[in-house]
């Protein structure tokens, strides 16, 4: 069975070996509903893009590639040559990455690429990781928001993580710093982000995953119960970062993978819970 969602209600299907998550997060699966010998696996194969999408955004911030091209049309060649701003680089800055798994070390190479500093906090001790200046538990959390010109949310959601991010956090973040969230909306706490960003106490936010969706193209739920489309200072995008061409031709190769693996009995790829008795070796791709 291939499904981002389970709940109490689809028991009465509950008849598969496997379930294979199409994508990374598996809050939306209820475990205690699953057949107690299906195996549940998750699929990545978007760190790519979404690190690439993030860069677009750091990019964006720093050197202001849209407001540059409008600026000839909107001015006149002479007045925009003569009134031009000077822009950021990337070069020098810090990223804080709150989450080192697939998008973090995907996002960690490109940075290090572009002369950055890399800052890390993971749930779990980690003495080092390649491309990463400084790496610590969540413990530490204060000390990456406080040295960070970027915090990307890469993480993803549990009960440990859920609120990880409220007022008290978004205080300890440079004035300057930009917030970017690919991981899951519910990581920061709403109200504070919101008042955080109305406020300009940090200079903004990409915000890619949302505290809503909708069921269908005719739902007319917002993404958020406050407005964050009115703050100039918030790019949003719905949950695209990762929605590329390439991702589901790879995304499916792991799944017809999987499936063949349960057949023969062989590891399993990316598992995230183990099925009963009889069951293959369980492995992480």
């Amino acid at each position: 069975m291939i499904a981002s969602r389970f709940a109490e209600k689809d028991t009465s299907r509950a008849r598969f070996r496997l379930l294979q998550v199409p994508g990374a997060g598996t809050d939306k699966i209820m475990f205690d509903a699953l057949p107690p010998s299906a195996w549940v696996c998750n699929a990545f194969e978007h760190e790519v893009p979404i690190a690439e999408y993030i860069f677009a955004a750091m990019l964006d911030h720093v050197v202001g590639f849209g407001a540059m091209t409008r600026s000839i049309g909107e001015n006149g060649w002479a007045g925009a040559y003569f009134s031009r701003p000077p822009h950021g680089e990337l070069a020098g800055t810090t990223v804080g990455l709150i989450g080192l798994g697939h998008i973090g070390a995907a996002l960690a190479v490109r940075a290090k690429a572009f002369g950055m500093t890399v800052l890390a906090v993971t749930a779990r001790r980690r003495d080092g990781a390649p491309n990463v200046d400084w790496i610590a538990t969540v413990d530490r959390l204060g000390e990456l928001l406080a040295h960070s010109d970027f915090v990307v949310i890469a993480c993803p959601l549990s009960d440990a993580t859920r609120g990880m991010l409220g007022k008290a956090e978004f205080a300890q973040m440079k004035p300057q710093a930009l917030l970017i969230n690919v991981g899951r909306a519910e990581i920061a706490v709403e109200a504070d982000l919101f008042e955080t960003l109305s406020q300009g106490a940090i200079a903004g936010a990409v915000l890619d995953t949302w505290y809503r969706y909708p069921t269908s193209s005719a739902d007319k739920v917002s993404p958020a119960t406050f407005p964050f489309e009115t703050l100039p200072n918030v790019r949003m995008t719905p949950h695209s970062a990762a929605w590329t061409d390439g991702v589901w031709q790879r995304r499916c190769a792991v799944f017809a993978d999987n499936i063949r693996r349960l057949e023969s009995g062989q590891p399993l790829r990316n598992v995230v819970r183990e099925g009963g008795s009889g069951r293959p070796e369980a492995r992480s791709a």
